[in-house]
């Protein structure tokens, strides 16, 4: 994005640089000790250096330079993790050339910071939260020729930077065709396999018993469900533990942005791939461009999955769920979740991790999200424990090896 502006915003009075206050110090007590002592030419001294900072001010306040700025930034919508360098460009239209011009830009601390310079400003842009920002304006420090007295002027011209979720690059999901994420390679196991075969899985807890498919029950002893409803479908639900009594910590290292990152790699590597994501959050569906929506993902009241479950009904596919803390009361809202899907596949954070030992939660928290994680591995779920450490490439590594297991 490049654009461009001449200043017009309102004047800064100038100030005292300690040179100035300096000056009308020392003017000040030669003018007193010169009346005191009835020494007028030293009083007369003192007059003229208390005079010296004040016509300094007037001069830097009055007597500005004319400029006008360029700005410079691409791309204006970056992920956390990407770099850009930012230019802004001054040059000088006119005005009184007294004294001395410098330039800074004003950039918010999760962008970078920047240095002064006489007519080009580069800094380099490196977020470190997302959001959304605003570089600018231009601050003009303007020091007259003494060095007596500064003025700060803001030049209007600002951009904003849209920092959306850190994008890991994750590998094919293709390792997931076992569980129905792959309508293409289903389709060609059907054709080599028999369609029994490619239509039927061993039964798991929280699967209908609508669905058990009695002919592959009795030809191998064991309780077979179908799965061609969704063997071919290619939806996927993305579900975001968004409770805020469920997450640790705060800033880029709390659990809650953790999540958020994974939600948007794991999106973003299934489309790659060809899938319909429906993404929600525990209170609702996430409408619009997904990393725009991430951008301002907020941490919400709701205590419970309820609404979050409710929002994927009539959404076929399998589930995958990043959850936070649990407690036994969500192994309900999350065997509904499950409940006639092919997989379900969780990343539960250990949020502990995430903060200093004195914020960590309870012990009888610990022990009940620990017996929360085994319901929900027992109900059918492929899950996968996630510490501070743990990065989001490793998760996801962690999610396909842990799924080829349960299959296996």
């Amino acid at each position: 994005m490049t654009s461009s502006s001449t200043s017009t915003s309102p004047r800064r009075w100038g100030v005292l640089t300690p040179r100035g206050r300096a000056v009308g110090i020392v003017g000040i007590v030669l003018a007193v000790t010169g009346l005191s002592i009835d020494q007028r030419d030293l009083a007369r001294m003192g007059i003229l250096l208390i005079l010296l900072p004040l016509v300094a001010v007037a001069v830097v306040a009055w007597l500005r330079p004319q400029v006008r700025t360029e700005r410079s930034l691409a791309p204006v919508r970056m992920p956390l993790g990407s770099e850009a360098l930012e230019t802004a460009t001054v040059e000088r239209r006119g005005g009184l050339p007294l004294g001395a011009a410098q330039f800074s830009d004003t950039v918010p601390p999760a962008l970078g910071q920047s240095g002064w310079g006489s007519s080009t400003i580069q800094t380099p842009i490196v977020p470190t939260t997302r959001g959304r920002f605003t570089i600018g304006p231009v601050m003009m420090r303007t020091v007259d020729p003494f060095g007596m007295a500064c003025r700060h002027t803001d030049l209007a011209q600002t951009a904003e930077v849209v920092v959306t979720p850190r994008i890991a690059d994750l590998s094919t999901s293709s390792e997931l065709a076992s569980q129905g994420f792959d309508t293409r390679s289903s389709a060609v196991n059907a054709g080599s396999s028999g369609a029994d075969d490619a239509m039927v899985r061993d039964w798991r807890s929280g699967d209908s018993i609508r669905r058990v498919h009695w002919r592959s029950t009795a030809h191998r002893g064991d309780l077979m469900v179908r799965r061609e409803e969704q063997a071919w479908n290619p939806s996927v639900v993305v579900v975001l533990d968004s409770r805020a009594q469920r997450h640790a910590g705060t800033g880029p290292d709390a659990s809650f942005e953790w999540a958020v990152n994974s939600v948007a790699s794991i999106a973003t590597r299934l489309r790659a791939d060809g899938y319909v994501t429906h993404v929600c959050d525990s209170a609702g569906p996430l409408m619009g461009d997904l990393l725009e929506a991430l951008v301002d993902q907020p941490l919400r009241p709701d205590s419970t999955l309820r609404v979050a479950v409710e929002s994927c009904q009539g959404i076929d596919g399998p589930a995958i769920a990043i959850l936070g803390r649990l407690e036994s009361a969500d192994i309900d809202d999350l065997v509904d979740l499950r409940r006639d899907r092919v997989a379900g596949l969780a990343l539960v954070l250990d949020t502990d991790t995430f903060v200093a030992r004195r914020f960590r939660g309870t012990l009888e928290q610990a022990e009940e999200h620990e017996r929360a994680v085994n319901a929900l591995s027992d109900s059918g779920w492929t899950v996968v424990h996630v510490d501070a450490r743990t990065t989001v490439t490793a998760a996801w590594q962690q999610l396909l090896r842990g799924n080829r297991t349960a299959v296996s």
